[in-house]
């Protein structure tokens, strides 16, 4: 399954899973995941604890913080989340200009930004 956020200024300490994933684990409520940054295989994995609210919400909290810092992501940046059923998100990054986000370890963001600025460019009214 995958989905995507937007990061906003509340979802720098706590960031909300989609109540459609929640209801793809059919009852399991994991209490911890890992992270890594899609295209940089399983070289960086992040730690992260599971919370539940009151009306079922799941949320990524302990650990959140420390990614959002290693990425430097801000607020206004698109996330997509692919999740791989061994409780691990692969997460897609991309800043405001829609391009990928490139990080030393990448094998696959540089492509990305071109397909984006085609597609800016092709929907830019002349």
């Amino acid at each position: 399954m995958e989905f995507f956020t937007i990061i906003l200024e509340k979802s720098s300490s706590m960031q909300v899973l989609l109540d459609n994933f929640v209801k793809m684990l059919d009852g399991h409520r994991p209490q911890n995941m890992k992270l890594r940054q899609a295209g940089n295989g399983l070289r960086k994995l992040w730690d992260v604890e599971v919370v539940f609210d009151t009306d079922g919400s799941m949320y990524i909290d302990r650990g959140w913080k420390q990614f959002i810092r290693a990425y430097d992501l801000r607020h206004g940046y698109f996330l997509v989340f692919r999740y791989d059923d061994n409780a691990t998100f692969a997460v897609k990054l991309f800043d405001t200009t829609m391009c990928r986000r490139r990080y030393q370890d990448d094998d696959d963001a540089s492509t990305l930004c071109l397909f984006f600025l085609s597609i800016r460019l092709c929907l830019t009214p002349i």
